[in-house]
């Protein structure tokens, strides 16, 4: 009795990791930088007005910083039963493998950004370098974080800036397409 192996377990690392960390402690460098001039303005005119920005300010570095310190952590991890996505704090999810419907490879294009990037339309991109990409196509959707713990987005296609996207892709498949009696009235063009 011959039966196929299951799948071996793979982790894909996000490419870019590093710049992307980079530009966020930059960011909450300025930020910080920014906060202590307020601060500082606030305390020597006695203008009570610039507490509230310097403290929304000092918020925003504590945000920057955790997320940067939290991007090298950022992985793809794909077992035979199930897969975990996990993106600075803005995503940490497992998918179960049943509900990949498939994957194919894409280029992400420097126009549209680095980070967490949604068109909020049911889908959403994981990325932290421009190039090759992998878009995963979901049965159910799952939550990811535009602002963690605040502003939530449901996404059923991700893009995943993963380093070797073509194993993931292989590891999946491509996405079965629905046939045109199978698809939601919304979806049909007009004829």
């Amino acid at each position: 009795m011959s039966s196929n192996p299951p799948p071996p377990s793979l982790l894909f690392a996000f490419r870019g990791v590093r710049l992307l960390q980079a530009l966020v402690a930059v960011a909450a460098g300025a930020v910080a930088i920014g906060g202590v001039l307020l601060l500082r303005s606030a305390l020597d005119d006695g203008g009570p007005l610039l507490l509230a920005p310097a403290a929304f300010l000092a918020l925003l570095f504590l945000w920057l910083f955790g997320i940067a310190l939290r991007l090298p952590t950022s992985f793809v991890a794909v077992s035979p039963e199930r897969m975990r996505i996990r993106f600075g704090g803005f995503v940490d999810t497992i998918v179960e493998t049943r509900d990949v419907a498939g994957a194919r490879n894409v280029e992400w294009p420097w126009w549209k950004g680095l980070g967490v990037r949604t068109a909020f339309r049911g889908d959403a991109a994981l990325v932290a370098a421009w190039g090759s990409a992998v878009e995963v196509t979901l049965r159910r959707p799952v939550r990811i974080w535009l602002i963690p713990r605040v502003l939530p987005v449901r996404a059923s296609r991700i893009v995943l800036g993963v380093k070797n996207p073509g194993k993931l892709t292989e590891r999946f498949g491509p996405v079965k397409t629905q046939s045109n009696a199978a698809r939601s009235p919304l979806r049909r063009g007009r004829r």
